[in-house]
């Protein structure tokens, strides 16, 4: 090989690596690009996840609904008829039915605030939202928790390939009592999101929330504390085609630290309603038996 042979296959050899690198590079910065595009959907499809599910848990930003509880312990058991009326999807106002006893009194849930008013005293008491209503049922339970604005999905498990050797029973994804009509609600491929709150004064720190993989129906979650104890588990049972879509009409709620506190929560009489929003305010609860359904 000539001098000059040697120096132009130096030449090309130089061109092609440069060449090579550059392919690499860009393939490299494509990839980059590709997997943060991926992150973002990803991100953004989590959100809307959890917004699905609120909007299967709840018809609409303002609606009215009844609600049945039921909550036994080892030594007794208590039974309570509840009217509750929501407003813009985030201020709840619960008034008793049921019993005569504490017919009138009334909730009110604002964000992580809630109050409580008793007829016959001067004004609301502020109280916790975790603070027990009775036997396992917290008052944030009956006045509702929307997962979308007080959680983010920290981590989603998808279950559809090992949902059977999971150790999530498979038996959590039927739902229990379904009527005839609600045959398509069989077994179904499920997802788990981890939730961590957005804020320190949520009424749970993280939960752990299971729906099926493809229309997200919540089927169980799990509320935990700051401290990574198990407080409660809720079951979502007993879906009914109500104002346009399938929605759970009972909720089994089990208590992790007392298991023999158990209840269910039973809805009914749902109603598209706009409820003026001075109702939605400490100083007017007392006024509250003025609303009707």
């Amino acid at each position: 090989m000539t001098l000059i042979h040697l120096n132009t296959t130096m030449k090309y050899s130089v061109i092609s690596l440069k060449v090579m690198l550059f392919l690499a590079t860009t393939a490299f910065l494509m990839l980059n690009d590709a997997l943060a595009a991926n992150q973002q959907i990803a991100a953004s499809d989590k959100a809307q996840i959890l917004t699905m599910v609120d909007e299967i848990r709840a018809p609409g930003e303002n609606f009215s609904f009844r609600l049945e509880v039921n909550s036994e312990s080892a030594s007794n058991s208590h039974s309570s008829e509840l009217g509750v009326w929501v407003h813009q999807g985030s201020k709840s106002l619960v008034r008793y039915q049921q019993p005569i006893k504490q017919r009138n009194r009334a909730l009110l849930l604002d964000g992580a605030n809630m109050w409580i008013y008793i007829p016959g005293t001067r004004r609301p008491i502020r109280i916790s939202p975790q603070q027990q209503l009775m036997g396992a049922v917290s008052y944030a339970d009956v006045a509702r928790v929307v997962f979308s604005e007080d959680y983010q999905v920290s981590r989603l498990i998808e279950l559809s390939k090992k949902l059977e050797n999971h150790e999530l029973n498979s038996e959590l994804f039927k739902i229990k009592n379904m009527r005839s009509s609600d045959s398509s609600l069989t077994l179904k491929p499920g997802i788990q999101l981890e939730l961590t709150a957005r804020y320190a004064k949520a009424n749970y720190q993280k939960i752990h929330l299971w729906v099926t993989a493809k229309e997200f129906y919540p089927i169980r979650a799990d509320f935990i504390s700051l401290s990574g104890r198990q407080l409660r588990t809720i079951y979502y049972r007993d879906y009914r085609l109500i104002l346009g879509k399938q929605r759970p009409t009972t909720l089994a709620i089990l208590d992790a630290i007392n298991p023999k506190n158990r209840a269910t929560l039973k809805y009914s009489n749902f109603k598209l309603q706009k409820t003026p929003g001075v109702y939605f305010q400490p100083s007017y609860l007392a006024k509250s038996a003025r609303l009707e359904f």
